[in-house]
């Protein structure tokens, strides 16, 4: 199994009908236009290093621990002195074994929430600032960063990449579903052995097939409709990036992130959006703040030489695709 931040994936097995079904064709475009909507942090006339799908949610983790987190670990101590300490009166009514197994049985179970908390708290704090993907035209590969130091890049060779829409079922209160798209790392034998997202999660308030939702999902097929057309058609096939991602942490930048499509949001003049955008300011308010938080915690990626070798072109870098 490989955990990505926020989901489980099975390795070791064949692609699955769904998987099959959204995989994205490298040989023809899958979207009119190809921009660029916040998802590369470099653009050069060799590579794009563009974010992967946990980029933007990073403090997720940070604050799950500290709302749930803090209240399951009072609680594993509250059963804790509840199960050891057994009141007088329980005992003379003789139900202090009912009460040591009872309380005992809730202090393991708001123990293991507690250290489901700390895990998710380590996905986003004491880790990376980032986690980007490379799409290097130079050797045509797909480099995806995982840590630091020896076997701490994953390389896919692009012509044979599988890459798809992962759509996750709705879940939450908001009963949202994301999208973000995907690649699976094969073997030999076509199994997966391992998986990485790539470009912005995107989260569907609506149905799919609704404007709204064809608004979001359009904007993710254009993304990657970039990327297509930059390694196989080159960098002058597509637009510049209009604005970089900044990679020095900042609450500025955290924040500017967070909100990055109110202007267009605004411009869109459709009801049912200003209102998500004014449920959903606060929340991302807070969520800028957690961003920020967590990645004060975090170092700096560092690609190996050799990936940097294999992304620098023989000859002087021409100027690069950032405006």
């Amino acid at each position: 199994m490989a955990f990505d931040g926020l989901s489980w994936y099975k390795l070791n097995r064949p692609a699955t009908d769904a998987e099959v079904s959204s995989r994205l064709q490298l040989d023809r475009p899958c979207a009119g236009a190809a921009k660029s909507s916040g998802t590369v942090f470099t653009a050069t006339d060799t590579y794009l290093e563009v974010c992967d799908g946990l980029y933007r949610e990073k403090g997720w983790g940070l604050l799950v621990f500290s709302t749930a987190g803090l209240m399951a670990l009072a609680g594993t101590i509250m059963f804790l002195w509840m199960a050891t300490d057994i009141s007088p009166v329980i005992r003379e009514k003789g139900q202090a074994e009912f009460a040591f197994w009872g309380f005992g049985t809730l202090a393991v179970v708001a123990l293991c929430l507690f250290a489901l908390t700390v895990r998710l708290l380590l996905v986003d704090c004491f880790n990376y600032t980032r986690k980007p993907v490379r799409f290097n035209r130079a050797d045509r590969t797909i480099y995806a960063f995982r840590h630091n130091g020896p076997g701490g890049v994953l390389s896919v060779p692009w012509d044979s990449a599988f890459l798809y829409v992962e759509r996750k079922p709705r879940a939450g209160l908001a009963g949202t579903a994301p999208r973000v798209v995907r690649c699976l790392v094969l073997d030999g034998k076509g199994l997966v052995v391992n998986t990485f997202s790539i470009g912005k999660r995107a989260v569907l308030a609506f149905d799919e097939r609704s404007r709204a939702g064809q608004q979001v999902m359009e904007e993710l097929y254009q993304d990657f409709e970039y990327y297509r057309r930059f390694m196989d058609e080159g960098p002058s096939s597509v637009p510049p990036v209009a604005e970089l991602l900044p990679t020095e942490v900042s609450f500025r930048n955290s924040l500017q992130m967070q909100f990055d499509d109110v202007p267009d949001i605004l411009k869109s003049g459709h009801p049912l959006l200003w209102l998500l955008l004014a449920v959903t300011a606060l929340p991302s308010l807070i969520q800028a703040t957690m961003h920020y938080l967590a990645q004060l915690t975090c170092r700096e990626p560092v690609w190996p030489e050799a990936v940097e070798r294999a992304c620098t072109p023989t000859a002087t870098e021409p100027e690069g695709l950032a405006s």
